[in-house]
């Protein structure tokens, strides 16, 4: 499966967010101590190239899980830390000494981002928290209607596809590609009808694209930045940071 990429509006805004950041990052501490405005400038460009650096990257942190200290760490390094060092390797000793006053402010600046951010998070967090309906019971009417079996054209005839025999269910168009064993079938159904008719405690949803039958994993494991799971066919599906979740939840682990 492909791994999506930012859009071009995406990177333009990401872009605009970084400058918007590292000019007025660089250029106030500047003017408040008297800086050269050309140490001023290779201060900014340096702090605007470490963030694009580490920004790209960790627009897909929450997606595959990266947990919010680590987060942190990379932006508080990606401001405070790469821009000094760059330039203590490009500049003079006596230019760098000019230079030095100003790191007490960014250290300052950049903690209150920090700060923000982690408030941000547990704003999301709690917003989220709120809005998300109680998990239904496993009594539920959505349990005990659960179907046992799916029916799908297969040529002239019906084939009839026990759940239990389900391996994954991936959305392929306006169409959902039923994953057994034996094959897969297409079936003009909705993801989000399966997600809501198959027994939750059976069918995990863990991406937007792939519903996954639990007793079907072998195994979980992370490569790179990525989580995937990996099927009893050997099969190999990514999971999203939700998704991680609620497999988490569903395999109580």
């Amino acid at each position: 499966m492909a791994v999506p990429r930012l859009g071009k509006y995406n990177r333009a805004l990401t872009g605009g967010a970084i400058l918007l950041l590292a000019f007025p990052a660089a250029f106030l501490p500047g003017f408040l101590l008297s800086l050269p405005p050309l140490l001023m400038l290779a201060d900014a460009l340096a702090l605007a190239l470490s963030l694009f650096l580490l920004g790209f990257f960790t627009l897909s942190m929450h997606e595959y899980g990266m947990p919010d200290f680590v987060q942190l760490l990379l932006f508080f390094i990606g401001v405070a830390g790469i821009p000094p060092l760059a330039l203590y390797l490009m500049l003079d000793a006596e230019v760098f000494h000019l230079y030095l006053p100003t790191l007490p402010l960014r250290f300052f600046f950049t903690f209150l981002m920090c700060l923000l951010f982690t408030f941000r998070k547990k704003t999301l967090r709690e917003n989220f928290q709120e809005q998300t309906p109680p998990p239904v019971p496993e009594t539920s009417t959505q349990s005990n209607n659960a179907p046992e079996n799916i029916l799908v054209r297969s040529g002239s005839g019906i084939r009839v596809i026990p759940t239990t025999d389900l391996l994954f269910i991936r959305a392929d168009g306006d169409y959902v590609r039923l994953v057994t064993e034996e094959g897969f079938w297409l079936k003009e159904e909705t993801m989000k009808h399966l997600q809501e008719t198959l027994p939750a405690s059976q069918f995990v949803r863990v991406h937007r694209s792939f519903i996954v039958n639990i007793s079907k994993i072998s195994r979980l494991e992370r490569c790179g930045q990525q989580q995937y799971l990996f099927l009893t066919n050997g099969e190999s599906i990514r999971i999203s940071a939700t998704g991680y979740i609620a497999l988490k939840e569903a395999l109580r682990f």
